[in-house]
């Protein structure tokens, strides 16, 4: 499990050096009768490719959400978190660091070309998704941690307002599933009726669970039959 967490981490390198490979080749030739000029505009493959890793990336993000909601020992699952909520932290206040040395400004327009920049965007957006996701789906825990870790609030608060402002890189669930979790985490003010829809209370989860287990027992009792002699 640890070891698969970990791998999240280091992918987007990857991603970043194959997108360099797939610059396309300025064509200057007509197509279909037309002057290039007059053709539409040819889609950003760094764009391209990076969007279609980040899909795959969710798709990862949410086996792990998975794996941890069965575990069933709350401790086991407290530690698990924690190890993976340190190691976010760290990655999105290390790669804040390479994008303000760098000057990068976010925006809803221009995709960089720097192989450093890919790799610090890629990984901010892919560890904030990560965090926002658990703190939807296993909030207990997290503010738990949070409230530990004061520290912490300043660079994540920072983390979700940099992601919204290059919401033309994540897919549509993911940015509502963003905003939620800002909601959760109270980094903007809640909706009137907000409601965090991924939760379940543990208090009640443990009744129904005991409510089922006394049930399910009392079935499985062996009913005395009275004999009249």
């Amino acid at each position: 499990m640890i070891r698969f967490f970990s791998s999240l981490f280091l992918l987007s390198v990857f991603c970043s050096a194959l997108a360099q490979e797939l610059v396309p080749k300025e064509q200057n030739e007509p197509v279909n009768g037309k002057n290039p000029r007059e053709r539409e505009p040819f889609k950003n493959p760094d764009l391209e490719i990076f969007k279609k890793l980040f899909v795959k990336r969710r798709k990862e993000h949410m086996e792990a959400i998975k794996g941890l909601l069965k575990m069933e020992s709350y401790e086991r699952r407290y530690k698990m978190i924690s190890v993976m909520t340190e190691k976010v932290y760290n990655v999105i206040e290390t790669k804040k660091h390479v994008l303000e040395k760098a000057g990068f400004v976010p925006n809803n327009i221009s995709f960089p070309k720097e192989t450093e920049i890919k790799d610090a965007l890629s990984s901010i957006l892919e560890n904030t998704a990560l965090f926002g996701d658990i703190v939807l789906h296993i909030p207990d825990i997290m503010h738990r941690i949070l409230k530990q870790q004061p520290m912490w609030h300043s660079i994540m608060r920072w983390s979700f307002s940099f992601v919204s402002q290059m919401r033309h890189l994540l897919d549509k669930s993911t940015f509502t599933m963003l905003h939620l979790a800002e909601q959760e985490l109270q980094f903007v003010p809640r909706d009137p009726n907000y409601v965090n829809p991924y939760w379940t209370n543990p208090s009640e989860e443990a009744n129904n669970k005991k409510a089922t287990f006394k049930k399910e027992k009392r079935k499985k009792e062996p009913r005395i039959t009275r004999i009249e002699l």
